[in-house]
């Protein structure tokens, strides 16, 4: 893989995570292999997902995605830009009531993962390829 930067900010609100997903389906496509590439969009949905739900990222604020390829692999962040400093946790799945299971993708499916609360709290995480 040639190393690469992807940043770029995202509009918060209801259309934020299908909007990241194009965005990571766009600039990733060529550069990783396709089933990395359907993990890292799932991923990046998830995280999005959760920086509306609750992180409090509406339609007036953004969503910061970063995207560096390098050898071994590919590391993704993603932070609130308007961040208060929240705390991420990994709920219990809710498989009838619905949510809590992005964080548990992110875990199974990431090479490694974590949180970083400087300068604002971002999740990230790491696919080698």
């Amino acid at each position: 893989m040639e190393p690469f930067t992807v940043e770029a900010d995202v509009p918060g609100g209801p259309y934020a995570a299908a909007r990241a997903r194009r965005l990571v389906e766009n600039e990733l496509s060529g550069r990783v292999p396709g089933d990395l590439l359907a993990d890292v969009a799932l991923l990046i949905t998830e995280l999005v997902a959760n920086g509306v739900h609750h992180g409090g990222a509406g339609p007036d604020t953004a969503l910061h995605l970063l995207l560096e390829g390098s050898r071994p692999g590919l590391h993704v962040e993603v932070f609130n830009v308007a961040d208060g400093g929240g705390g991420v946790t990994r709920r219990t799945p809710d498989m009838d009531g619905g949510g809590g299971i992005g964080l548990h993708l992110v875990e199974e499916l990431a090479s490694r993962w974590g949180v970083r609360h400087v300068p604002r709290t971002a999740v990230w995480f790491e696919m080698d390829c």
